[in-house]
């Protein structure tokens, strides 16, 4: 039997890979792409985890899927919200593939909760809970028993770096086994697996030692898949690059006069020394002496209004739009990597969305260089039913260029960010070997076109609904249909 994996490595691209490839560091890995087809898989906008991995799974952009970021932002509502509910209101391919296939699905991100599809259904992190994560939902005991399986990890890399790292190797290390136990002991055609946790070294520690023994370690797995009946994909929802500056886009719309903010509460937090990094810290440290998860029960008590509203390290605000924007007097504000949203209706509304445009086109770091590729209207960048839900400026930001959308601080730019080293971009990796596969490289492949055209190469009828389009070109010969 004739299989198909596809390996999803969150945050992967060539830019972090190609010098260890050349350096010999990942030999399976350079084998995969001497021996088959690579190319920058781009992604759809903003290069983000969410709404991407729904984005390859459906085959649609976000304006017919509703989700345009983590959270939404809804100024008609004056709310920030995540659009959880909305990750299975469309199809994945392997929905249909599982019509004709024995098909699993494993660890891939926003698709918890877990639904009755193929042989094995196990979501993904970082949204998936801790427990009910797998259909059929005896499967869950199984992974637990025999592979000790969790899909998140507990510690932060913030507050207890060493420990969490190890976590984190751990649950690739566990994915990959379980990727491998399902293909068999279930006997699947099948397999899509996503490495979630990979990204996040990326964003910590860009190319350093860590993230490069995470590699040697996936690299290690990838030689498992590499037989003469099996084809392999490997892609990411995004790449990485860098940080070279760091904006905050919702800083510079208050200075502007577009955005108004309270943030009087999380400055008295702050400097009476309660920040959420200090929390996190004692937390985890007594994490070590009791029999319950402190952090979990600490999350139910805590009310979100509070934890929204509590400072960093350095006294700026994450997550609090909701709860601190003055929802009255802001015309414009921002989710992080590039959607903006304004809350301006009638004749101001043309106005001030191409001044925006005009303003952040023109935009240049402290050293001169442009924050952005583009700038543009939503209507530009997405299709579909959510027209009243997109963003209405869309920001395709320059690789190295992180947007942040904390509020509180006064610096427009700085030369690093708090926490990562790494950021997202659009072009991620592509590399596919096996007797279906071509060798070369494809160019302008989007993340859209992996699902119509790993549906084409099983002889499934591709959905009209579908954006991306079927690459014939990777195939070593064309197939009909």
């Amino acid at each position: 039997m004739t299989r198909t994996v596809v390996i999803g490595l969150d945050g992967a691209g060539f830019e972090l890979l190609e010098p260890w490839i050349e350096a010999g560091e990942l030999p399976v890995l350079e084998r995969i792409v001497e021996q088959g087809v690579t190319g920058e898989l781009q992604s759809v906008l903003p290069p983000v985890t969410s709404p991407n991995w729904k984005a390859y799974a459906t085959g649609k952009n976000p304006g017919k899927l509703g989700i345009f970021w983590w959270y939404n932002i809804d100024t008609a509502n004056q709310r920030v919200y995540l659009p959880a509910e909305r990750y299975h209101n469309h199809a994945e391919y392997w929905d249909r593939l599982a019509e004709q296939e024995r098909v699993g699905v494993l660890g891939v991100p926003t698709t918890y909760p877990p639904k009755s599809v193929g042989e094995a259904y196990i979501s993904g992190a970082p949204d998936a809970d801790t427990t009910g994560f797998t259909a059929p939902t005896e499967l869950e005991d199984e992974l637990q028993e025999e592979f000790d399986y969790r899909v998140t990890i507990r510690r932060s890399l913030e507050s207890e770096t060493e420990a969490a790292y190890e976590e984190i190797l751990d649950r690739i290390d566990s994915q990959f086994q379980v990727g491998k136990h399902l293909l068999d002991s279930h006997d699947l055609s099948f397999l899509q697996l996503t490495s979630f946790y990979i990204n996040v070294l990326h964003h910590h520690f860009w190319d350093d030692e860590r993230t490069l023994r995470a590699w040697k370690q996936i690299d290690d797995h990838l030689a498992s898949f590499l037989t003469d009946d099996t084809n392999l994909v490997l892609m990411s929802d995004h790449g990485h690059a860098e940080i070279q500056t760091v904006f905050y886009l919702n800083r510079w719309l208050k200075q502007e006069g577009y955005l108004s903010f309270d943030t009087d509460v999380s400055s008295t937090l702050h400097q009476a020394g309660v920040t959420a990094d200090r929390i996190n810290e004692t937390l985890a440290n007594v994490d070590s002496y009791v029999p319950f998860d402190p952090q979990s029960i600490a999350g139910e008590l805590v009310p979100d209004s509070l934890i929204n509203r509590l400072p960093n390290s350095e006294g700026n605000v994450g997550r609090g739009k909701l709860d601190t924007a003055n929802w009255e007097q802001t015309a414009a504000i921002a989710s992080a990597q590039g959607p903006l949203y304004l809350n301006v209706t009638g004749s101001q509304y043309d106005s001030l969305r191409d001044e925006l445009i005009t303003k952040l086109e023109r935009m240049t770091t402290p050293d001169g260089h442009p924050i952005t590729q583009g700038v543009y209207r939503g209507e530009n960048v997405y299709s579909g039913t959510y027209t009243e839900e997109w963003p209405d400026i869309v920001i395709d930001k320059a690789p190295y260029i992180h947007i942040s959308d904390k509020l509180g601080g006064d610096e427009i730019f700085t030369r690093d960010h708090e926490m990562w080293r790494g950021v997202n971009t659009r072009s991620g990796l592509f590399a596919a070997t096996g007797p279906m596969f071509t060798t070369g490289t494809i160019d302008d492949i989007s993340i859209l076109d992996l699902a119509p055209t790993l549906l084409h190469a099983h002889d499934c009828s591709v959905p009209s609904a579908m954006d991306g389009r079927i690459r014939e070109a990777i195939f070593t010969e064309k197939k009909s249909g």
